[in-house]
């Protein structure tokens, strides 16, 4: 029998085949996307890191088992702080935007609403594609690779490939999974809709980046 994870996971994979087909993540892999949209990215992605930090604090509270509470507790400030490190490698801070794109607030401030003011089930499956998707694009990207050795991104692209980060992918899936087993169909169906709805965001997300996304007035 399918876990609610694999279900859902089916359900959505339209989502993940657009955004692998999306043009920040084709040229990303040849090593041609521009500069300045990998910057725009980065700049972007940090904002969104610093709120996504405060997510994860909040929903480890929420956990009733200890264990659970200390994994996101843990990737509040583990996981996180490699993405960090990579930022302080890529960011041009002479040129950093501390104003969040409207798709990098739409985002954030789904995901808080989420957390603070619905079930921890559906909490888990909100935060889940940020893990999740990451992990697979960034299988993806080093599986169609041809220039390991002079993509300007190689280090970027390494941390979503490498060991920790799919232990802390397995984890993840595998807390969201247990907590599915105990719901009712009612919260089941909103937290597909939660997990459906945030890997959404993480296409706008991407996608905003590549245009370099602006507030319209």
């Amino acid at each position: 029998m399918a876990s609610w994870y694999q279900t859902v996971r089916g359900k959505t994979d339209f989502i993940l085949e657009e955004i692998k087909d999306h043009p920040f993540i084709t040229e990303l892999i040849k090593g041609t996307l521009p500069k300045d949209v990998f910057q725009y990215y980065i700049n972007q992605d940090s904002l969104y890191l610093s709120e996504y930090k405060k997510i994860l604090a909040l929903l480890s509270v929420k956990c009733t088992n200890t264990e659970d509470a200390l994994f996101f507790l843990n990737s509040a400030t583990g996981i996180i702080n490699v993405e960090n490190e990579l930022h302080l490698t890529f960011i041009d801070k002479s040129n950093f935007n501390k104003e969040a794109s409207p798709s990098c607030e739409l985002y954030t401030s789904y995901l808080a609403r989420i957390v603070n003011n619905h079930s921890i089930e559906e909490g888990l499956a909100a935060v889940l594609p940020c893990f999740t998707i990451y992990k697979e694009i960034g299988d993806y990207v080093l599986a169609h690779q041809s220039n390991k050795k002079d993509n300007p991104y190689q280090d970027w692209i390494n941390t979503y490939g490498g060991e920790d980060f799919e232990n802390s992918v397995n984890k993840a899936v595998e807390i969201t999974n247990r907590h599915a087993q105990t719901a009712s169909d009612e919260k089941l169906k909103n937290m597909e809709l939660a997990f459906a709805k945030a890997s959404k965001l993480e296409w706008m997300f991407w996608d905003s980046a590549y245009n370099k996304e602006k507030w319209k007035i």
